[in-house]
């Protein structure tokens, strides 16, 4: 039995929470999935190409756009305006698999599809931002808002005023040449979950083995 709880809480604190807004849209997941599926790799005859495509479209399906929500906004969106930006997403991959692009202008493509749909995300995130950075509007509002971290509605709060229209950092939304791999908060976040999942998980063994031999000496 200890075991089993080991292996839950294992599982729990390793699990992946990356989703952020609209990966927290099942339906955008899948669009995203297909995509990849549909155009890697028989639309890349060279390898470096298929490479970089690869890289843009599994950034889009983890932490591209959840870091973004973060990083310049506070992460937090109403669920209907987002939902449109979801349809666009939709929209834009089913025409993308649909056309006859190949190795690099298909892959110019996917980066123009990056900065498009940022562009829409931003346009969702300023607006609640817009809200709930306003002292007077803030308080009054009452609809529940998508966090984009833990993919939960929640009840909306005023913002702090340091943290409100912090959108000034760039985002590199171009796809890099030499050097494709970007380290993100998210990532370490993700490594020190796995970190201290693995060490509860070792320290309940210790326990289940220490307790299972003392058992055996007071049998003796």
């Amino acid at each position: 039995m200890p075991l089993a709880w080991a292996l839950l809480l294992l599982l729990g604190l390793s699990a992946r929470r990356d989703w952020g807004c609209l990966q927290c849209d099942n339906s955008v997941r899948e669009a995203l999935k297909q995509l990849r599926l549909a155009l890697i790799p028989s639309r890349f005859q060279q390898g470096q190409l298929q490479a970089r495509a690869q890289v843009v479209l599994r950034g889009m399906e983890g932490p591209f756009f959840r870091d973004y929500a973060l990083n310049a906004f506070v992460g937090r969106v109403g669920i209907d305006r987002l939902d449109l930006v979801a349809s666009f997403v939709k929209n834009q991959t089913s025409n993308l698999m649909a056309n006859s692009l190949r190795d690099e202008p298909l892959l110019d493509e996917l980066v123009t599809l990056r900065e498009r749909v940022i562009k829409e995300l931003k346009k969702v995130l300023r607006s609640y931002e817009l809200k709930a950075c306003d002292p007077k509007i803030c308080r009054l509002l009452k609809e529940e808002v998508l966090d984009c971290l833990h993919c939960q509605m929640i009840s909306p709060k005023c913002i702090r005023e340091k943290y409100c229209f912090i959108d000034g950092q760039p985002m590199d939304l171009q796809y890099h040449k030499k050097n494709e791999f970007q380290w993100s908060p998210g990532l370490t976040g993700s490594i020190i979950s796995v970190c201290l999942a693995v060490l509860a998980f070792g320290i309940i063994v210790a326990s289940a083995i220490t307790y299972r031999r003392n058992r055996k000496l007071l049998l003796q």
